[in-house]
């Protein structure tokens, strides 16, 4: 019995000396960093891959660059995130006016308490040759400008010129005027705001930004579109508010009090594309599309009826 307990008692710290841990399999978060180019001249432009491996997704970069900024020596001149299944790429553009060594700091990813880098990027920066101005050149001698027709016009006969226009353009007003008894233009009849807004909705569709890849520019549009109705049709300065302003102001009218949720998810869906850089999906697109063409077609003004109809009605 005493050797078949030992034997147990060994098994046993064998098993828990090769026990894997819990959340052993995982694969573990890594940031990588690498540059098309370690060598430039002044005023060239490189660009930097960031690979962060996180396929779920539960941490964040901390202190990316941004766009039209400096890292020490080094200006940023652009910067593109995507999100992939694996994590996260940035694709960044560099320029380097100064030569010289130029160190970029590692790139990092929080996960909780724990902070992962990438290594630390180095760029050489290489000075443009000048020319050294060893060779002293003589001096031109005086040249002639040469002389134009217009050259010898004198500067008092654009005043008579321009007495010569306006007498003509005095003339043809006082024909104008004697002919037709004014000089108004007639203005012509502005189009309605329903018309206005479904005839630049159509040519917003028809333009596919959206299925192009072109988000930001179409919900841009879109939003531009619902703000110019709502300014025509109930006169709210639309042009002007922020997305909160718009919709208190719409909870607050009897005619949009029952849009307004409608509109705040437009505006919302808008707001995340245009700010946040979100990629909605195509189906969203679509939604936001016709609940934008919904709200026009369903608030529409009505039109009123002139008086031939109205006496018509009352016989």
């Amino acid at each position: 019995m005493m050797k078949f307990a030992k034997l147990t008692a060994a098994a046993a710290i064998v098993l828990a000396a090769f026990a894997v841990p819990a959340g052993a399999g995982a694969a573990p978060v890594k940031v990588t960093a690498a540059i098309d180019s370690t060598v430039l001249e002044m005023g060239s432009r490189a660009n930097i891959t960031v690979n962060i491996t996180d396929p779920d997704h539960k941490g964040q970069p901390v202190d990316m660059p941004r766009e039209q900024t400096t890292t020490g020596d080094v200006d940023i001149v652009s910067v593109q995130a995507d999100t992939l299944p694996s994590g996260y790429t940035f694709n960044i553009t560099i320029q380097a006016f100064t030569p010289g060594m130029a160190t970029l700091p590692p790139f990092r990813y929080a996960m909780g308490a724990d902070t992962v880098e990438s290594d630390v990027l180095t760029l050489k920066v290489n000075p443009v040759d000048l020319d050294s101005l060893e060779t002293i050149n003589p001096m031109e001698s005086i040249v002639n400008a040469p002389s134009r027709w217009y050259d010898f016009i004198p500067d008092w006969s654009i005043w008579v010129l321009i007495g010569l226009a306006l007498t003509a353009l005095a003339i043809c007003l006082f024909l104008v005027y004697r002919k037709h008894g004014t000089l108004l233009v007639k203005h012509v009849k502005p189009v309605d705001p329903y018309t206005e807004a479904m005839s630049a909705l159509e040519s917003l569709r028809q333009r596919r930004l959206a299925e192009s890849g072109h988000e930001k520019e179409f919900y841009t549009e879109l939003v531009d579109i619902l703000r110019r109705y709502l300014d025509r049709r109930y006169g709210i300065n639309a042009m002007e508010m922020t997305s909160t302003q718009i919709v208190d102001t719409l909870r607050r009218l009897p005619d949009t009090r029952d849009n307004h949720l409608r509109i705040k998810q437009i505006l919302k869906i808008a707001d995340f594309v245009k700010f946040a850089r979100v990629r909605p999906m195509p189906d969203d697109n679509i939604k936001t599309f016709n609940n934008v063409t919904n709200f026009v077609e369903e608030t529409k003004p009505v039109p009123e009826p002139d008086e031939a109809d109205a006496k018509s009605r009352k016989k």
